[in-house]
């Protein structure tokens, strides 16, 4: 009888040790894997404008949270407003948690409005580094017009990397629920691009990101040469007196579509892993992710480059996709029609 308590006892030992061992052995097996592996951080614009600004931050700093330490590198798959580096990360990309893939984040949703070779409703969020309240903003010295109501008479050129950028949507939409006279011109390779035409005259403004003039441009605000027309996305606190676009329309269905477009301002400045990717590697770059964004140095890193930074964790950003894709279909319908996307 003692010998048979003590077999149990061994027996119950061993399962208590193996239920302990489970967890570290899973972590131990992605140390395993990430050791001596290189991960590619992939910027779906030019490595010059604020999407590469984001994209160095994070490989820079993720690298030592990672398990197993790997070496992390960065590439840039700049064109149609996010849509080529999207459809490359969600198609051809590694799916073994060596590919991270940063947003343009309007190519979340662009899905819904036009035919693309990706679904972003199945993107596996790794976290945001900061969501990106916009403006609509004009080059003082060189635009036609001052204010919103002179952009209603006057024709206003503005800079787009594409028709899947939020340089391209925002303007056009405001065209029709504001009757601006918004001209458009599509084709430049990445933000810095349309800012060097704004500069030189070429074009008179575009759509930017808040952040993109803060971290990117702060002397163009220091020195005073933007006018901003409209804001929209969280409130921005350093423009009190700017009007958000959702403020300016009256009717339901404008307002569902401005909402719905917003989608791409709470999202920010996200990093994703295609679909496929393993769960564990996955939830190790999650941990990744919020321990780079509570490490003092990451932040005296991303304060020294003036590049805001603010936690969105990827559950979040999944139910804010979610949210998105669940918009009343005529809203879609009507916001394609607006867009010119059949």
């Amino acid at each position: 009888f003692g010998m048979r308590i003590r077999v149990l006892f061994s027996a119950f030992s061993a399962a208590g040790i193996l239920a302990m061992g489970a967890t570290p052995a899973t972590a131990d097996a992605v140390a395993d894997f990430y050791k001596g592996k290189t991960v590619t951080v992939m910027v779906p614009s030019s490595l010059g404008a604020t999407l590469g600004l984001y994209g160095r931050l994070l490989v820079d700093e993720i690298g030592k949270h990672i398990p197993g330490n790997p070496n992390v590198i960065i590439e840039s798959r700049p064109g149609a407003g996010g849509a080529v580096g999207a459809a490359y990360g969600y198609n051809i990309a590694p799916k073994d948690g060596t590919f991270i893939a940063e947003v343009l984040s309007p190519s979340v949703t662009l899905p819904l409005l036009r035919k693309v070779k990706f679904d972003g409703s199945k993107f596996q969020w790794i976290g945001s580094l900061v969501p990106r309240p916009a403006v609509i903003s004009v080059w003082k010295e060189k635009s036609p017009a001052m204010t919103l109501d002179e952009a209603k008479s006057k024709q206003v050129i503005m800079g787009s990397t594409g028709k899947g950028s939020e340089t391209f949507l925002i303007p056009t939409l405001m065209n029709s629920t504001l009757n601006t006279k918004f001209k458009v011109v599509i084709g430049y390779k990445g933000g810095s691009e349309v800012n060097q035409a704004m500069e030189q005259g070429e074009v008179h403004g575009r759509m930017q990101y808040w952040s993109g003039w803060t971290a990117g441009k702060p002397d163009w605000l220091r020195d005073n040469k933007l006018i901003h027309f409209v804001q929209y996305g969280p409130p921005i606190k350093e423009l009190p007196n700017v009007p958000s676009l959702k403020s300016l329309v009256t009717d339901q269905k404008s307002k569902q579509m401005i909402t719905f477009l917003e989608t791409a301002n709470k999202i920010g400045m996200g990093f994703w892993v295609p679909p496929g990717t393993p769960g564990d590697r996955v939830s190790a770059l999650r941990k990744a992710f919020e321990a780079m964004m509570a490490d003092k140095e990451f932040l005296a890193t991303a304060e020294k480059r003036r590049a805001p930074v603010e936690l969105v964790k990827g559950e979040e950003l999944r139910q804010i996709t979610d949210e998105a894709y669940a918009t009343p279909m005529p809203v879609i319908a009507e916001l394609k029609k607006i867009l010119g996307f059949k």
